[in-house]
């Protein structure tokens, strides 16, 4: 009995050792953590207006120090604009920043790679070390990332090589595809051009390009145009993409491939074909637009109807007429759009 008390004892004392020491390391960790977390809000205080003001930063190059450089350029870089943001870059290489961001392209992390690389492209002298991710790095959507960042610098790799790195039309689906394709229209358009004619490319990749295109002035938009017509004829998925294009660009030219898109069999094409009568201003299609007001699919009579108010006066008319037309459908179509006018 003795020795059993004696044993209790022993093992009551020996836990309440492991609990006063686990409270100790509780209680160092918290002191460690606090004189960290200091340290660190020390370093952003001292940082961060001297950063903003692109001034040299007489900091100790430590790690920690490079680290909340490279996070601030993250957090800031964006928000700075014009002439402003080449002394805040000038001021982060000093600081170390771009040192620590380059490290951490490497990380097993995507989501730290495709930051890292999302900063990095506005720093000109690495656009070499970010297209390398563009091309290559194995998650897609760091890849992306990464081109779309260059392509907003202007610094993009050759759009065909990009396209094929990214595998836009076949594995990458993502919509914003056409915002990348939107940025290298506007610093390198022809090179965006050439993909439409090349015959390894993706028609999903040539339909971006189609769109980035349209809006773009740096083309010749009736080649552009014709190639569309073309392209219009065939009977695939993208038709509708090609129609709301042409109405886009409303180029003479595209005028019958239009006018031909309003008798498709497939209510998608006859859709976003009467969208284009209406963007493009094609007057002579105002017959046929009214008799797809009797479309059996709603959508086809809602875009005939906005395409009526968007062909003027001739236009107008015809959708008031259409409203006491002796079919009801015909004149739910034409009263709902005018309804819809009248509130606007």
């Amino acid at each position: 009995m003795t020795a059993t008390l004696q044993s209790l004892w022993e093992v009551s004392l020996l836990l309440c050792v492991f609990a006063l020491l686990a409270i100790a390391g509780l209680l160092l960790a918290r002191v460690v953590g606090e004189r960290k977390a200091n340290k660190r809000e020390s370093l952003r205080r001292q940082l961060l207006p001297q950063l903003l003001r692109g001034e040299p930063v007489p900091v100790e190059r430590s790690r920690v120090a490079r680290r909340m450089a490279a996070d601030l350029t993250i957090e800031l870089a964006e928000l700075v604009r014009g002439n402003d943001r080449e002394g805040f870059l000038a001021a982060a290489s000093l600081a170390g920043a771009d040192a620590e961001l380059v490290r951490r392209l490497r990380s097993n992390a995507a989501q730290d790679r495709l930051v890292a690389a999302e900063t990095l492209a506005m720093f000109p002298q690495y656009a070499s070390a970010v297209s390398a991710v563009a091309l290559s790095d194995r998650n897609a959507d760091v890849r992306l990332g990464a081109a779309l960042a260059l392509a907003q610098e202007g610094r993009a790799p050759p759009v065909g090589e990009l396209v094929r790195s990214l595998g836009i039309g076949s594995k990458e689906q993502s919509l914003l595809v056409v915002s990348l394709m939107r940025d290298l229209a506007r610093t390198n358009p022809h090179a965006v051009e050439a993909l439409l004619y090349d015959l390894e490319v993706p028609d999903t990749a040539k339909l971006a390009a189609t769109d980035a295109l349209a809006e773009s002035s740096s083309v010749d938009h009736e080649a552009l145009v014709a190639w569309m017509a073309e392209a219009s004829e065939e009977d695939s998925d993208l038709r509708p993409r090609i129609f709301r294009a042409l109405g886009q660009l409303g180029h003479p030219s595209g005028h019958v491939a239009i006018l031909a898109g309003l008798d498709s069999e497939r209510w998608q094409v006859r859709s976003a074909a009467a969208e284009a009568v209406g963007r493009s201003a094609l007057h002579s299609a105002i017959p046929r637009i009214v008799q797809l007001l009797a479309d059996d699919q709603w959508w086809v009579r809602f875009r005939a109807a906005e395409a009526l108010t968007r062909l003027g006066a001739e236009g107008r008319r015809a959708l008031q007429r259409a409203a006491a037309d002796p079919d009801w459908i015909v004149r739910e179509a034409a009263n709902t759009m005018l309804a819809e006018q009248a509130a606007a």
